[in-house]
C-alpha cells in the first residue's frame, strides 16, 4: 500500500475517532446540563406560594433543595418485562390508608457490579402515562430519606423490551418536607441491595 493511501486511510480513522469523541462528550454535556435545569425549576416551584409542598415557615427559608452530582452512569438501560395479566395491589401509604396500583411489571439491570430488579407500578385510579417506580436503597437514613425514594418513568411502547431508569432523577415523597401529605411506602420487593448515590439527598430544614 503506498504512503499517500495508508495517510488518507489514517486521517480518515482520526476523524471518525475524533466525531465519536466530540459527540460523546456532547451528549454527557448536555445531559447533565438538562438534570440541572429541572433541579432548578423544582427550586423555583418549591420557592412558589401556590406549588410549594413546603410549609409556610420553612418555604420562607427554604434555599434548594440537596442532590446527588448528576452521573450519567445512573442512567441505566434496563431489560423490560410487561406483565402479560397485572395484577392491583394495595400500596400502603404513610398516613395509613392504602392506594391502589396495577404491577405493570419489571425492570432488570446491572447497577454497581451486581444484577438488580425493580417492579414498575401503575396507579389504578388514573390515567397516567407514567410508571411508578418507588424503591430503597443502601443510602436511605444516612445520605437519603430514611423512607425510600420515587422514580417516574415514561410508559413504553406495547413492544418494548428495554426501558431507561434515570436514577439522577430519582426524588422524595412530598411527606418528606410536610406530615400532612400522604405517601406510597416502597414494597419490600423493591428493595436494592447497593448504595445508589444519585438524585435527591436527604432534605434538611435550614
Amino acid at each position: 500500500m503506498s504512503k499517500p493511501i495508508r495517510f488518507v486511510l489514517l486521517v480518515g480513522v482520526l476523524l471518525v475517532l475524533f466525531y465519536f469523541l466530540k459527540e460523546s462528550v456532547f451528549s454527557d454535556t448536555s445531559y447533565v446540563a438538562t438534570i440541572k435545569k429541572e433541579r432548578i425549576d423544582k427550586n423555583l416551584s418549591f420557592r412558589s406560594a401556590t406549588s410549594s409542598p413546603l410549609e409556610d415557615r420553612d418555604r420562607n427559608t427554604f434555599d434548594s433543595l440537596t442532590y446527588y452530582t448528576p452521573d450519567i452512569r445512573y442512567r441505566v438501560e434496563a431489560d423490560f418485562e410487561k406483565f402479560s395479566n397485572p395484577d392491583t395491589v394495595q400500596m400502603p401509604m404513610t398516613t395509613g390508608e392504602t392506594e391502589v396500583y396495577l404491577r405493570f411489571g419489571k425492570a432488570t439491570f446491572n447497577l454497581e457490579g451486581r444484577s438488580n430488579t425493580l417492579i414498575l407500578y401503575l396507579q389504578a385510579s388514573t390515567a397516567d402515562s407514567s410508571l411508578f417506580v418507588p424503591f430503597t436503597d443502601k443510602t436511605n437514613g444516612t445520605e437519603t430519606y430514611a423512607g425510600g425514594r420515587f422514580l417516574d418513568v415514561p410508559k413504553p411502547e406495547p413492544d418494548a423490551n428495554t426501558i431507561t431508569l434515570d436514577f439522577n432523577k430519582a426524588y422524595n415523597p412530598f411527606c418528606v418536607y410536610n406530615y400532612s401529605y400522604s405517601c406510597p411506602i416502597p414494597p419490600r420487593v423493591n428493595r436494592l441491595d447497593v448504595p445508589l448515590r444519585a438524585g435527591e439527598k436527604a432534605y434538611t430544614k435550614k
